[in-house]
């Protein structure tokens, strides 16, 4: 029996480990399971024609919401070419509403919904020994006889017993890795996925720590920690914070989801200690909305968060990158503003915008109605509207987004906004509205793919705000400090080329 474990890659970080943990599970079975992920810019010709030269009995495909459609449709090829081979689609994407999505998709013969070690293992096993006992398989859904059945979610993975899924890997110093020290999610707000059993099952910290030496050994380029809330217990994050500064190896980053309530002052000080480097968190700020944040069941305390993470950025060298998002309840154009203007005065390394999704199985999906959600019933399932933002709204901080995005996160422009902000006194969502606007308005979108276009564009923007308050000296240091960022992120022949061709766009 000839199985295949397959995926397209989609920068979904739990992608990056499900196929491993996965692998191991049957590795050791008579049958001959290979791994494939395919790369993004792959076409879908390309993985049909090579699925189909494997020969596989059993086909199964890992799936998220970002890549969905193309699973689908890749799926739908396969099965068409060889009508033999079984289709197998896991992964949360298809975890809820599972029905409706095999009656959706006849090409798909089972479905595995939730954690897929165990299903898989067991799936496995009444094949090769064709007892064909899907019934009592939890968490998998079958056809039988036109039938569609759907049979409850499997009991929580005992994670203990989840092989170390690098074990069969040989890591070098080029390799970004992908982690997970515990099973279940803290975070269970109304726009999160939770499975019906939320037990929190850690590994024990003995594992954790060795495993991670094993990177450290290695000195991989990069870990990236792939659970929800890293910190939501203080003392185990303390413990692996601690060893991972006593044991520090001077290359690899540890990449970390935190919840920036839970950062007390041992914490921080323990930070403070750690290399530049060596940590980078990302963390959600969502809003600063209290009755947002309420009505989607985060208790955070937004100004014990803020405090604790300007408190870390003063005292430390860990890299932040803060995250809002747009479209929740009850918060209105104004309330989304005041969030941004809060979050990016913090000084994180990066602000990232996020339109709010309500994806399958969430609770905030059940209820759309009462917040008057219009969304997109397609993946993403992104929002449109609601009864707190218009469409056109929304719209307007999507461009807001790219607009930030563009010019922050790097020091390529650091100097220069933080000198425009001083001398026109402009409140950073204002200003970076404004120059969206501008680009859009005058034609620009094509040419902000360029970074020296991005300096003309800033500073034929800026010319237009120190102009219409007469301040022509400003604007003429302005100049020197774009040009000062410029020669720090451009080479100095991109430099040479941009002053032959001068400031004009």
């Amino acid at each position: 029996m000839r199985l295949l474990l397959t995926t397209i890659q989609s920068g979904c970080i739990h992608n990056k480990l499900a196929l491993k943990n996965m692998y191991s599970a049957v590795a050791d079975s008579p049958a001959d399971v290979s791994v494939k992920e395919y790369p993004e810019e792959m076409t879908l010709g390309e993985m049909y024609d090579d699925i189909v030269r494997g020969g596989y009995d059993l086909v199964y495909f890992h799936t998220n919401m970002r890549i969905s459609s193309r699973i689908d449709s890749l799926a739908e090829l396969v099965k068409k070419a060889v009508p033999v081979v079984n289709i197998i689609v896991g992964g949360m994407e298809v975890s809820f509403g599972t029905r409706r999505y095999m009656e959706e998709h006849p090409e798909v013969d089972f479905v595995f919904r939730g954690e897929g070690e165990m299903i898989l293992f067991s799936f496995v096993k009444t094949l090769l020994t064709y007892q064909f006992d899907f019934a009592n398989i939890r968490g998998l859904a079958y056809r039988d006889n036109g039938t569609i059945f759907v049979n409850e979610f499997p009991e929580p993975v005992d994670f203990d017993n989840i092989p170390f899924p690098y074990e069969r890997e040989e890591l070098s110093s080029r390799d970004e890795v992908y982690y997970q020290s515990f099973r279940g999610n803290p975070d269970r707000c109304a726009y999160s996925q939770v499975l019906p059993d939320r037990t929190i099952r850690t590994l024990p910290l003995g594992r954790v720590c060795s495993e991670l030496r094993y990177f450290l050994i290695k000195e991989v380029k990069s870990v990236t920690f792939i659970e929800k809330w890293f910190n939501y217990d203080v003392d185990r994050a303390y413990k692996i914070w601690d060893y991972l500064i006593s044991n520090d190896n001077g290359v690899t980053t540890f990449v970390f989801d935190i919840n920036g309530d839970y950062l007390d002052d041992e914490t921080i000080r323990l930070l403070s200690g750690a290399r530049e480097g060596l940590f980078e968190f990302n963390m959600d700020i969502e809003s600063t909305n209290a009755e947002a944040l309420d009505a989607v069941g985060r208790k955070a305390n937004i100004y014990q968060l803020m405090y604790n993470v300007s408190k870390l950025l003063q005292t430390s060298k860990v890299r932040i990158n803060s995250y809002i998002t747009a479209g929740l309840p009850y918060d209105t154009p104004q309330h989304f503003e005041r969030t941004f203007n809060k979050a990016y005065g913090l000084g994180t390394a990066t602000l990232n915008i996020r339109i709010l999704r309500l994806r399958k199985g969430t609770l905030l999906r059940e209820e759309a109605d009462r917040f008057g959600y219009v969304y997109s019933t397609r993946p993403p399932y992104q929002v449109i509207a609601n009864d707190f933002m218009t469409a056109p709204e929304l719209i307007r901080i999507k461009d807001v987004a790219k607009i930030t995005g563009l010019y922050t996160g790097t020091d390529a422009f650091s100097q220069s906004l933080d000198r425009i902000f001083r001398d026109t006194g402009a409140r950073p969502y204002s200003f970076f509205s404004e120059l969206a606007d501008y680009v859009q308005r005058n034609g620009l979108t094509k040419k902000t793919g360029r970074m020296d276009d991005l300096y003309r564009i800033l500073y034929a923007f800026a010319q237009r705000q120190y102009d219409s308050s007469n301040e022509t000296l400003r604007l003429q240091v302005l100049m020197d400090v774009i040009h000062d960022d410029m020669e720090k992120s451009m080479s100095p022949e991109e430099v040479k080329k941009f002053d032959r061709k001068g400031w004009e766009l």
